[in-house]
């Protein structure tokens, strides 16, 4: 159907470029289909055209005026060439970048913690006269433990509870659990003194550390 109604728009320009009249017969079918020939067809009727001799022309104001060319744009001045500012004529190539001066500021954190070689000797000999009397408490409180654990290994009460238990022969579930208690009971001051004892010692390593870290 496209094809046939190109056929018959190319028919009528055809008829009207050559500015004749053409005699054109238009048929309907029954499914509406439109077919259009320059030759009698069975059950077309005639359409009438008038020959196109001239080419009407366009009312004023409807293709309005026709569009200004952009511009030229300006050329940028070449290198070197003269810049005219304010009636003063500088030269391009004279136009130098500011270069702003940045003078290094001293380390504040490096000022506050620098200190002279007297001075920091002055600290290291207070530090070391600190940690030997540390050292030195540590070491009395420790020989004392020691001593008071001596004491309390020959407390009476508990030689008796240890030489009741290795005299009982074969003694039953009940009687072990009795000696047991009786002995933990007896010794329970001497565990106590025996930790506090460790707790010297770790703090005497520790010491004799810090006061190896020293400068002499």
């Amino acid at each position: 159907m496209k094809q046939l109604w190109l056929l018959g728009i190319l028919s009528l320009a055809s008829a009207a470029a050559v500015g004749q009249q053409s005699t054109i017969y238009k048929h309907v079918d029954a499914s509406g289909r439109v077919t259009y020939s320059n030759k009698p067809i069975k059950d077309g009727i005639v359409v009438e055209l008038e020959p196109i001799t001239t080419i009407p022309s366009t009312p004023a104001g409807v293709l309005g005026q026709p569009p200004k060319p952009p511009a030229a744009p300006t050329p940028a001045p070449a290198s070197g060439a003269t810049v005219a500012l304010a009636d003063t004529k500088v030269e391009k190539s004279d136009i130098k970048p500011a270069l702003a001066t940045v003078k290094p500021q001293p380390s504040v954190a490096a000022a506050s913690f620098s200190v002279d070689s007297r001075t920091q000797k002055s600290r290291d000999e207070d530090r070391r006269r600190i940690l030997e009397d540390e050292l030195s408490r540590e070491e009395k409180g420790l020989t004392d433990l020691r001593k008071n654990i001596i004491v309390e290994q020959q407390n009476p009460e508990l030689v008796a509870a240890v030489r009741l238990a290795q005299s009982t022969v074969d003694p039953t579930p009940s009687q072990q659990v009795e000696l047991r208690k009786n002995i933990e009971k007896v010794s329970s001051r001497i565990r106590g003194l025996q930790a506090t004892a460790a707790e010297h010692e770790k703090n005497i390593e520790a010491l004799k550390k810090e006061l190896g870290a020293l400068k002499p």
